[in-house]
């Protein structure tokens, strides 16, 4: 049976992104677990919280963080955007925590980017872009107002596909589209074990956490099979490469 509806897609076509809960509640635990194995700080007391770390204490292949992609249904979910059978089942879902600051003063990232391109600091080689189709952002405990939630640009997966028509992917310096007014970014708030897809072009950010708890959200990245064969493609229908999108 499906997970997603007509509805579903329609809402993702037109924004790029849709909201889903779909860990079960011992996924839930099992991942904030394995989490919390690599945190030094007391879990029983939120003051030791405050501007801890590290962003990523446990790697993507743990057992309990691979799960909560491979073993729930958000990698089906994902090809049923894409299509049955065309995603890398090779993807992990790598933690990327922020911790509480402690401080008040918060406001919405007024720009984003696309993941893959080259910064001083992210690891991307310089001339390179990693192309993906699907995020997936899983929250494994639950993210307020101002805690430090995955924020989207409903909708710039269209523009960003207009743009690459008749732009190079590597016209982008540092993923950020310079000088365009995208409207206000969108915070991704919601409970554990809630799930945020995303267009791999569409623009998004994240911010600092004004909130009592530690943001622990899982992102992973997915790309067809055959990604080496379409990674320059421009096709004129930003959906072809989307067989389930077409179904």
């Amino acid at each position: 049976m499906p997970h997603l509806t007509a509805a579903d897609k329609a809402f993702f076509r037109d924004n790029g992104y849709l909201v889903k809960q779909v860990l079960t509640p011992e996924q839930i635990r099992a991942a904030q677990r394995a989490l919390w194995e690599g945190i030094p700080a007391d879990r029983n007391d939120p003051q030791t919280w405050i501007k801890a770390g590290p962003r990523v204490p446990v790697p993507a292949s743990h057992p309990a963080i691979r799960a909560t992609l491979h073993d729930s249904p958000v990698f089906e979910m994902a090809e049923e955007l894409v299509g049955a059978g065309t995603l890398s089942p090779n993807a992990s879902p790598g933690p990327h925590l922020v911790f509480p600051t402690g401080e008040t003063d918060w406001s919405l990232p007024r720009i984003g980017h696309l993941d893959g391109y080259y910064t001083p600091t992210n690891g991307v080689a310089q001339g390179t872009v990693g192309i993906f189709h699907v995020g997936a952002t899983i929250y494994v405990e639950e993210v307020e107002a101002r805690g430090a939630g995955f924020t989207v640009w409903p909708g710039s997966h269209r523009y960003a596909a207009e743009y690459f028509r008749t732009h190079s992917l590597l016209s982008v310096e540092g993923g950020v589209f310079r000088d365009t007014d995208l409207g206000p970014g969108l915070e991704i708030t919601g409970p554990a074990g809630m799930v945020c897809l995303w267009h791999g072009q569409l623009v998004h950010s994240g911010s600092k956490n004004c909130a009592a708890r530690i943001r622990m959200a899982l992102i992973a990245r997915l790309a067809r099979k055959d990604l080496e064969d379409i990674r320059f493609e421009t096709p004129d229908d930003m959906w072809e490469h989307w067989e389930g999108m077409r179904a």
